[in-house]
């Protein structure tokens, strides 16, 4: 499979990923920082959105981390930006918990990484 091709498989099961657990991380993300609607939109779809762009920034590092996108940053990084500095510009009390979700989600896929690579069966 073409290289790139993976990589947008790739973003488009983060996105699904970050999609269906939106809800469950913007209830837990609402009791560190308040959401609030206005508006356009209401509180519930504040919540959606926060917990989607949280969800963004800890499965996008996790995913490429974990399938072996190491050499090519630039497609974890240039997607990231954006929304961690959407996060970092809206909730400045909170900027720790980008940065700590990015480490954590590469070191789950380091550590997984490494114990795939312990057990995987050599080829004969």
């Amino acid at each position: 499979m073409n290289s790139s091709i993976k990589k947008i498989i790739l973003f488009v099961a983060v996105l699904i990923l970050s999609y269906l657990t939106a809800p469950y991380v913007g209830r837990w993300y609402d009791t560190l920082s308040f959401q609030h609607g206005d508006w356009i939109i209401g509180r519930n779809q504040a919540v959606f959105f926060a917990g989607f762009i949280i969800s963004y920034i800890f499965f996008l590092p996790l995913i490429y981390g974990l399938f072996g996108i190491k050499r090519n940053k630039h497609w974890i990084t240039w997607p990231l930006l954006p929304a961690a500095l959407l996060v970092l510009g809206s909730d400045k009390y909170h900027f720790y918990i980008p940065v700590l979700l990015i480490l954590v989600a590469l070191g789950l896929a380091w550590v997984s990484r490494l114990i795939f690579k312990k057990f995987k069966k050599p080829e004969v």
